[in-house]
């Protein structure tokens, strides 16, 4: 495998299903917790944990950190001025080594720059080229046709420790047709959706409920000074997801509200709200 080197510098929880032949559903969850003041925590068991689908308490078989690669689609919104270019090679070099990786670029619309790689060459080549580009149209429901498309690929991928992370200074149209479609896709993708975006854009119910519903996290910036902590907070949640399994008893309709909660003081978890369908 190719490392990335001297790359410059300057989002979470998805959920799978299996069936035993004859026995009880498997539902597979990633989630991260942290504390009070905003630490990662590492130390969960399943006796700390309560799991509910569709307000029905369901049987823990483990909790255990997340070892398995991730897929990382990065959607970059930045108007063709390179302000995210140190992002996003900040959120590599955080994952670098446990993830692959697919990136697209809006120039208006969302055009795919890489597909899924591990390849250190191809990811610095695609950095190279995010840089200022030029003035780009501002269409604000292109996000929405990104996430989209990042959330379909994902889910035709079989994809199953998945996360879109999308960085915009233009923000999503508020009002859209293409809304419904997007929260759909994401929910069917099992992905987590994460939202770095810059102070005084608007989110819609995409960009602002996507991540509440998949378990991602929402960081606001003030400036390119504000992004490498908000960089590092995506990063970790990615890195400090836990693995989740419970079971539904056969026979149980599968049902797409889900409930993680802790027993532990002043734990916060950033766990899904949605399941797919099946």
């Amino acid at each position: 495998m190719k490392r990335i080197l001297a790359l410059p510098l300057v989002l979470l929880a998805t959920v799978t299903v299996s069936a035993r032949p004859g026995a009880d559903v498997v539902r597979t969850v990633y989630f991260s917790a942290v504390d009070a003041k905003g630490v990662h925590v590492t130390d969960l068991t399943a006796a700390d944990l309560t799991v509910k689908e569709g307000g029905k308490d369901r049987a823990i078989e483990a909790v255990k950190p997340a070892t398995m690669p991730m897929q990382l689609s990065i959607l970059v919104d930045d108007g063709g001025t390179g302000g995210f270019q140190g992002a996003v090679s900040q959120l590599i070099q955080a994952t670098f080594g446990r993830a692959e990786y697919a990136i697209r670029m809006l120039s208006p619309q969302a055009i795919k720059m890489v597909d899924f790689t591990q390849d250190g060459d191809e990811l610095r080549e695609v950095l190279r080229r995010m840089g200022p580009r030029g003035r780009i149209q501002v269409d604000t429901e292109q996000i929405i046709a990104g996430v989209t498309d990042a959330a379909k690929e994902l889910q035709q991928r079989r994809a199953r420790r998945a996360s879109i992370i999308a960085l915009t200074a233009a923000g999503e149209k508020t009002q859209s047709d293409m809304s419904d479609e997007a929260m759909d896709a994401l929910k069917s993708s099992g992905a987590s959706l994460s939202v770095i975006y810059v102070t005084g854009v608007e989110l819609g119910r995409v960009l602002g409920d996507g991540p509440r519903h998949s378990g991602g996290i929402i960081e606001q910036v003030t400036g390119n000074s504000a992004l490498a902590p908000a960089v590092a907070k995506v990063a970790d949640n990615l890195r400090y997801q836990y693995v989740l399994t419970y079971t539904v008893p056969d026979g149980v309709k599968l049902n797409e509200r889900l409930s993680l909660s802790t027993s532990r003081k002043g734990v916060k978890l950033i766990a899904p709200s949605r399941l797919p369908d099946q």
